[in-house]
């Protein structure tokens, strides 16, 4: 099972995937990202976190960087280097696999491509955020694949949505 969740910027797709994780403790493995803001509660970047408790920073206004989004300089090194080796240990491990997000800063990195790959064509269960449009094959691969069930975050549903989630995972 593929659980795709997905839905507009800033709706709560990473408030209800770090309160499914929560929900699953011991047996999630994964990563989440964050809003990174300054002092006057400006957006400044993104922060990848790992379920482990590692993180560092994916992108931010101030990072020089061939690999950007909008404004944001994307660090695609960092990030490798804290969610790559946490992916491919997932695929030898009995645990929900949490991707948060698998959105174009991400997709950058071919190692994270590389992994995503191999594990949805796994059998793990993976509870994944999505943008709401094909940003790359990749997102357009995983939406069409059998074992996807896509989930719309709205300003309705995002409260009851983590239990709901779990209520899936611990049915199959």
């Amino acid at each position: 099972m593929k659980i795709l969740i997905t839905g507009k910027p800033g709706i709560g797709k990473t408030t209800v995937i770090k309160k499914v994780a929560g929900k699953l403790g011991e047996n999630a493995v994964g990563f989440y990202t964050e809003e990174l803001r300054n002092e006057k509660g400006k957006r400044e970047g993104f922060k990848v976190v790992t379920l482990d408790g590692k993180e560092g920073v994916l992108a931010s206004k101030k990072m020089r960087s061939s690999y950007r989004v909008g404004s944001y300089g994307v660090n695609i090194k960092e990030f490798e280097n804290l969610v790559v080796p946490v992916l491919e240990k997932a695929l030898y491990e009995n645990k929900v696999v949490i991707i948060d997000e698998i959105g174009k800063m991400e997709l950058f990195s071919k190692k994270f491509v590389s992994v995503v790959e191999k594990l949805f064509s796994s059998d793990k269960i993976i509870i994944a955020t999505v943008p709401v449009k094909n940003v790359h094959p990749v997102v357009k691969w995983i939406k069409e694949r059998p074992d996807t069930v896509l989930i719309q975050v709205d300003y309705e549903s995002r409260d009851e949505l983590p239990e709901k989630i779990v209520e899936l995972v611990e049915k199959r």
